[in-house]
């Protein structure tokens, strides 16, 4: 029976890194690009919000008094879709980078079967979490109110079910997130559609891949402070820049258009920060879940059967 290696999983990303630094750069590039395109989209209407509420007018009447808003409610849904398939695209890249290193050609990106298909399973994941939240709160609802009564409305079902309840929901998420992270790789490698294929392949697994996810959880709250740091740096250039607090206060009552003029010499540069950062994350977060794969796909007969 094949095993997990977990130390070269997690440092599969690392090595991805190091082997292909410009499809990493590539990988970055496009999520990035995306934020750019949607926040040239959206940010004039929101300036025009926190313009109207710089001026006292109420948030909800903001809202309803900037025409674009409706509008821009619907952008903001395709643009999530969109979303949802330029990450599966680049899920893709990383996956086939690590399972088909001979396939290299523009940055292991491809739009296929594979990218489709994990698209569509994003999506539905998205679908069975937000239903399954629903279906779970109402019986915790319930059980909060029969404590509340129980405990004369001392309020012992906020200070203890919820957290467990949050709790719960977190290690079920991980777990089931787990069990069925082999599906990508499975999906570039022979791009076929796959699921519980996963499921299979994992089964008695799970302490490694708990181990594994743990390890990628420590990572990447490493690299969040870094990128706090830097977010502190760049909030500082602005405010140094801008002459002080009080003049951002006084900024902040221009236009959009002299906002968004005043604002993109900073954007930009965040762009280019951003780029490799999101491109590393990606490599970090993904790689190592096609490097399992490998190492568990002498066993993935049993799967497939």
């Amino acid at each position: 029976m094949a095993q997990i290696s977990v130390g070269a999983a997690l440092g599969e990303g690392f090595g991805l890194i190091a082997r292909r630094p410009l499809a990493v750069i590539a990988w970055g590039l496009i999520p990035t690009a995306l934020q750019m395109v949607a926040l040239a989209m959206i940010a004039p209407v929101y300036l025009s919000m926190f313009a109207a509420m710089a001026h006292g007018v109420a948030p909800t009447q903001a809202m309803m008094t900037t025409p674009q808003y409706s509008q821009m409610s619907g952008l903001v849904q395709l643009l999530n879709l969109v979303q949802f398939f330029v990450s599966a695209v680049v899920y893709c890249a990383v996956f086939r980078a690590v399972v088909h290193p001979e396939q290299s050609a523009f940055a292991y990106l491809r739009v296929g079967m594979a990218e489709l298909f994990l698209a569509l399973l994003i999506f539905g994941a998205f679908i069975v979490m937000f239903v399954a939240m629903i279906v779970i709160m109402i019986p915790v609802g319930i059980l909060m109110a029969i404590v509340a009564v129980a405990s004369h409305g001392a309020g012992i079902g906020f200070v203890i079910i919820i957290p467990l309840v949050i709790v719960a929901l977190l290690i079920a998420m991980m777990v089931f997130g787990l069990r069925f992270s082999l599906v990508g790789p499975m999906l570039v490698d022979d791009n076929r559609f796959h699921l519980f294929e996963s499921w299979t392949l994992t089964r008695g697994r799970l302490g490694s891949l708990m181990l594994l996810g743990l390890g990628l959880i420590g990572v990447f709250l490493a690299i969040e402070i870094v990128v706090l740091i830097l977010l502190a740096a760049i909030a500082a250039a602005v405010i140094s820049a801008a002459g002080g607090l009080d003049q951002v206060r006084t900024m902040l009552q221009h236009s959009p258009e002299v906002l968004l003029s005043q604002a993109w010499p900073f954007l930009i540069a965040w762009s280019i920060v951003a780029i490799p950062i999101a491109g590393c994350a990606l490599a970090i977060a993904a790689a190592p879940f096609a490097r399992v794969y490998l190492d568990l796909k002498s066993d993935a007969s049993e799967a497939f059967a």
